[in-house]
């Protein structure tokens, strides 16, 4: 039986959204039988410089050393890729662009968790407005993508998780020449594109994105695809990639990328 053995979106306590330690995540991918993973904890820009006591050069500095103790502890046990999960770095390009110059990641997650300094999380939704932010969500998608310096594109359909707790349901498969948009500029620029499945643990049937969309990336000839947990808690770590293998077969994508020193490499399943 085919298994993923690589994790490739993962937080630890440096980023300020769960407080698990590094080691202690090492620890559970060891046990779980995983032989690579990639810690891409949190940078967020905004559209001020309101964050920049969290998010500085300071927070990369700590990232690095912990980052690096860990490498030299499970050196030969696991795997531990330098990653990084920029949120709306296009907002900031050239501080990204800087901060990306001075520090040596092997791989960076492009999100986007906010529209003009608002988190998805904390918006309202309702039946007269989910257009409206799908479209907005979908424009700040594209302008990321098309600017922003990222090896790949994580959970792209994350509006849905946000809108689905207050009994909103969205599918952006509806939005097809956005996502075309989309896809074609990712494609173009040799981006690549994440399965995600932290919606499983939370209520969802689907990963990120839905079935339908990773479709219609493979139909435009996108390849590219790496695989992720969005892990914060240890027993997270892996969780549900059975469906990633099902998603992966159903559409014909026989390859999962990593990474190093930001170039990508084939995994053949």
């Amino acid at each position: 039986m085919k298994e993923i053995y690589l994790d490739y979106h993962i937080h630890s306590s440096m980023s300020p959204d769960t407080d698990v330690s590094m080691e202690e995540m090492c620890q559970s991918a060891i046990h779980k039988g995983f032989k690579e993973i990639a810690f891409t904890d949190h940078f967020e820009f905004y559209t001020t410089d309101k964050e920049g006591r969290t998010f500085n050069e300071a927070y990369l500095d700590t990232y690095f050393e912990t980052l690096g103790q860990c490498r030299e502890k499970f050196k030969n046990q696991l795997i531990i890729r330098r990653g990084i999960e920029l949120g709306q770095q296009h907002v900031q390009l050239q501080r990204s662009n800087t901060l990306l110059s001075l520090y040596a990641f092997d791989y960076v997650l492009a999100s986007v968790h906010k529209i003009n300094d608002v988190d998805l999380s904390q918006v309202v939704y309702h039946d007269d407005n989910i257009d409206h932010y799908c479209k907005r969500y979908l424009e700040q998608l594209y302008t990321l993508v098309d600017k922003g310096d990222f090896d790949v594109l994580a959970h792209l359909d994350l509006i849905k998780r946000y809108a689905a707790r207050q009994h909103v349901q969205v599918d952006l498969i509806h939005y097809k020449l956005e996502l075309a948009q989309i896809f074609e500029r990712l494609i173009q620029r040799g981006k690549g594109l994440e399965i995600n499945t932290s919606t499983l643990r939370r209520g969802l049937d689907e990963p990120f994105p839905s079935m339908a969309i990773l479709k219609m990336y493979k139909g435009m000839g996108g390849e590219i695809i790496t695989v992720g947990s969005d892990a914060h808690d240890p027993e997270d770590i892996g969780g549900d990639f059975h469906m990633i293998l099902d998603m992966l077969a159903a559409v014909g994508l026989k390859r999962l990328y990593h990474y190093d020193n930001r170039k990508g490499m084939r995994v053949q399943l």
